[in-house]
């Protein structure tokens, strides 16, 4: 080392995109441009999925309109009410399953895109628009994992006790 270089600043692999905008390592674009057929393809298979969840509700939704004006024959009017709703809450619920898979394939959709274009243009207003659809899915994912740790904690305490109420309520012997 001579002694010119000993208060050089130091040097790295990286190189200067967008002139001067922001730094993005030769690593980094690899890593995107290896991330995103999988992304894309994950989206897809998120549309297909939210697809054949709102073709799957259309018949519980109709089935239960069925049910409830009694076009199912042989049940009696209790049986067919209760029926009615479970089919109408069934398919409510797949609509919405639908409507949060179209939501998280959006976001993952819209991530790589934000992929492509940070990759081509290596700018780094494209990489934080990238990297903020990154961050949208997975807030969403990471609220619907909390709503549903809540809501299998609820239906376990419901369930346990309408248990605990049903065998109170058993004749003794």
């Amino acid at each position: 080392m001579s002694v010119q270089d000993a208060y050089a600043p130091p040097r790295s692999v990286v190189r200067d995109v967008a002139g001067g905008s922001g730094l993005m390592s030769e690593r980094v674009v690899a890593s995107l441009r290896k991330t995103r057929p999988w992304v894309l393809f994950i989206a897809i298979l998120g549309f297909i999925g939210a697809a054949f969840t709102l073709i799957a509700s259309i018949p519980m939704l109709l089935g239960g309109g069925m049910m409830g004006m009694g076009g199912m024959g042989g049940l009696d009017a209790g049986a067919g009410f209760a029926g009615t709703g479970f089919m109408i809450g069934m398919g409510v619920m797949y609509l919405l399953i639908a409507v949060l898979y179209f939501i998280a394939s959006l976001y993952l959709l819209r991530y790589a895109n934000a992929i492509k274009r940070a990759v081509t243009g290596l700018n780094a207003s494209d990489m934080e628009a990238a990297l903020e659809a990154q961050a949208s899915f997975w807030k969403l994912v990471g609220i619907l994992a909390i709503v549903s740790i809540v809501l299998m904690i609820v239906f376990m305490v419901v369930g346990f006790g309408s248990l605990f109420m049903m065998s109170s309520n058993l004749p003794s012997q």
